[in-house]
């Protein structure tokens, strides 16, 4: 079927194929496929660990704490938090710490590579080194583990649990990740000093015994012997330290990269600004998938005809808002709530008269006619059960013969309405008729009003009328605008009904649909809020932690700036793929601020402790963690790659974005920010109170 449905099989044609029969196998199919693809991934980081770690037994602890703060992340979130709402996004959360995961590894080995290049009274001895290397990399990677976090658990101002399911769940995954790096990682690094890091003696793999003298003592006594002159590390720290540093330091390289940076937001923000809502249900295959194109031509290329069903809109009496009082769905998937009917609900003759006249004016009243659907007589094409009621209750059964005096109205000229007290003695036998309104006569009344009509077996419960919209389907899926331009309509009328046959029946008018069209449409409208609030707050928490953390005012104020940058420039390119706004986009905007702080609160915190003037800090900061955060942004960049050649949307969407933020962040970070603190030169106070 693949091989008929490729373009290049026909040169006339296009096949495409769909059958419930073959879905499941189809859809096995690209599940397998695309998690071979995401095994590539998570293989990637571990290669990248190895050939940075420069240790097969790093390279394995590094990896196996990656993916062991997974399960003991869903422990928490599961036992210790009873949340038993899993989102299939949280899946998500195991690239998400393989990137951030491993960009702590590199930053904590980095260190600990640097450590034997710095002060010699930081080599004493092992326990003395370490916790230079805790003090150099413990704060930076919790201010960016605690803004990732915080970013992640903005996801709770949505209403929707499967975004709030995944910011917990991510949230968590963060923190133990980072205590595995702080803890598992580092006893590591102490059993590779002992026995791994010089293996001259005994082979590649094959632990060593404990060496004397250790490899902390040879390093002390190497930068001791080099007196003033400066160790330099790796060929691409000094790359870093010296070629990097050098092009940010350049007065006109800045003013070139400002320029470009001026030019590339001018175009961003102007993209950003024209993102929308999604118009249509979310895709789940890539669209150039034959099955995804059966889907998409089914719903979009053929259009509505006058025997398609309209979307019903009810207007229901007796029913009250499900009292969802305790509801926590997070906590409880299954519980809803309770549905709640109004206890003096009276379905008296008064009522069942207002009722009707309902009904007659839905169906006639000129001002409906391009809101209601219409029926091949023209008129509104409306589910009103009291017609049949009052004609059974005069005529007393159903028989062919008798549907012509049904649907012609001439019981109304008898006393059709029904009495309360007599409503159990015909219910039953009612519900078993064929409704007259069926043209082939199979439908019973209990099927054509199975929503309708809230006969309990003992008591009427509530009474609802539905009208077919003319303009919503409940097989497609329109645009927020669309939809609303419709519900509004529909919720005047009902306040215009309510008005008066509430007066009779007792209780509010609810105005609902069952295909939960008008929760998509409000789903729209909360992902564009969602997006704007939870990135507007991720950026406000990392302002706050980067100025509680630095205690410098401009560096977190210049950060945040770029972390801003990041955010629109990530969201503008989104709307030039031809990206809409849906749950998963919604969810990736939010967490971009959290997502994108790892590299510019790296390189600030390497500034500000820094020693010397502002060119000198600069050269430092680029020394000391330019390398992490290149290793950081390959080993992201690389691994999402692969994700972009998967079929489900959810990864290649995702593959996408953790390109886009990951990439604009070291670009903002490296060139924008430096070059800002290199440009403008403030000092910065030592000790005290330096904002």
């Amino acid at each position: 079927m693949d091989e008929q449905a490729d373009e290049g099989t026909h040169s006339t044609i296009n096949s495409y194929y769909f059958m419930a029969a073959v879905i499941f196998d189809v859809i096995l199919k690209i599940v397998i496929r695309d998690a071979l693809l995401a095994l590539f991934s998570l293989a990637f980081v571990f290669i990248w660990l190895r050939i940075n770690t420069g240790s097969w037994f790093l390279a394995t602890v590094g990896f196996f704490e990656i993916g062991f703060s997974i399960p003991v992340a869903w422990f928490l979130f599961s036992v210790v938090f009873r949340i038993k709402y899993f989102a299939t996004l949280n899946a998500l959360a195991i690239f998400i710490v393989a990137a951030i995961g491993a960009d702590d590894i590199f930053i904590f080995m980095d260190a600990y590579k640097q450590s034997k290049l710095k002060d010699p009274h930081n080599l004493v001895d092992l326990e003395t080194r370490m916790s230079w290397v805790y003090r150099r990399t413990g704060t930076a990677m919790a201010i960016t583990s605690a803004t990732t976090c915080a970013a992640f658990l903005c996801t709770l101002i949505t209403p929707l649990t499967s975004i709030q399911s995944f910011g917990i769940f991510a949230a968590i995954v963060i923190f133990i990740d980072y205590v595995l790096v702080m803890t598992l990682f580092c006893t590591a690094v102490v059993i590779y000093h002992d026995r791994f890091e010089d293996n001259s003696c005994c082979g590649c793999c094959w632990p060593c015994g404990t060496l004397k003298p250790s490899n902390t003592d040879k390093a002390r006594h190497h930068l001791e012997q080099s007196g003033e002159e400066q160790v330099q590390g790796d060929c691409v720290s000094r790359f870093f330290r010296n070629t990097f540093s050098s092009i940010i330091k350049t007065p006109i390289n800045r003013l070139i990269i400002f320029v470009l940076f001026l030019i590339w937001m001018g175009l961003a923000i102007w993209q950003a600004v024209q993102i929308e809502p999604t118009k249509e249900a979310e895709q789940f295959l890539d669209e150039d998938h034959p099955l995804q194109k059966s889907l998409t031509i089914s719903n979009r290329e053929f259009p509505s005809a006058n025997d398609d069903q309209g979307l019903k809109v009810f207007y229901a009496w007796g029913l009250e808002d499900v009292d969802r009082d305790g509801v926590n769905l997070l906590l409880d998937p299954d519980d809803y709530g309770e549905p709640r009917f109004v206890e003096d609900f009276d379905f008296n003759p008064q009522c069942q008269t207002e009722l009707l006249s309902f009904c007659d004016k839905l169906r006639t009243d000129p001002q409906y006619r391009d809101l209601i659907k219409r029926n091949k007589d023209g008129v509104g094409e409306v589910y009103c059960f009291i017609e049949e009621l009052a004609a059974f209750n005069v005529q007393g059964n159903f028989d062919d013969d008798d549907c012509p005096y049904v649907r012609s109205g001439a019981w109304r000229n008898e006393t059709w309405q029904v009495d309360p007290s007599n409503l159990s003695s015909i219910m039953g036998s009612f519900l078993r008729q064929k409704s007259c309104f069926d043209d082939d006569r199979v439908e019973t009344i209990s099927g054509r009003y199975q929503d309708e009509l809230g006969w309990d077996g003992s008591a009427m419960k509530y009474a609802a009328i539905s009208a077919a919209s003319s303009v919503l389907k409940p097989f497609a899926t329109q645009s927020e605008s669309e939809t609303r331009a419709e519900y509004d309509r529909f919720i005047a009328i009902g306040e215009e009904a309510g008005s008066i046959v509430s007066q009779y029946c007792s209780g509010n008018v609810v105005v609902t649909d069952l295909e939960e069209k008008f929760v998509f449409m409000n789903n729209q409208s909360i992902y564009v809020r969602s997006a704007i609030q939870s990135s507007i707050l991720g950026v406000a928490i990392a302002f706050v932690v980067l100025l509680v953390s630095t205690r410098v005012l401009h560096l977190a104020f210049f950060a945040s700036l770029c972390i801003t940058s990041v955010l629109i420039s990530v969201v503008g390119t989104m709307v030039m793929l031809g990206w809409k706004l849906g749950s998963i986009e919604s969810i990736l905007i939010g967490i971009i601020a959290g997502f994108s702080v790892d590299y510019v609160v790296h390189l600030a915190h390497a500034y500000e402790i820094a020693e010397g003037g502002t060119n000198a800090r600069v050269t430092e900061a680029f020394a000391d963690l330019g390398i992490s955060v290149f290793n950081g942004m390959i080993t992201s960049v690389a691994a999402s790659i692969p994700l972009f050649f998967c079929s489900l949307q959810f990864f290649a969407k995702f593959g996408t974005f953790l390109c886009l933020t990951i990439a604009f962040s070291w670009i903002f970070a490296n060139f924008v920010f430096m070059s800002i603190v290199a440009q403008l030169k403030i000092p910065i106070k030592k000790g005290g109170c330096r904002l």
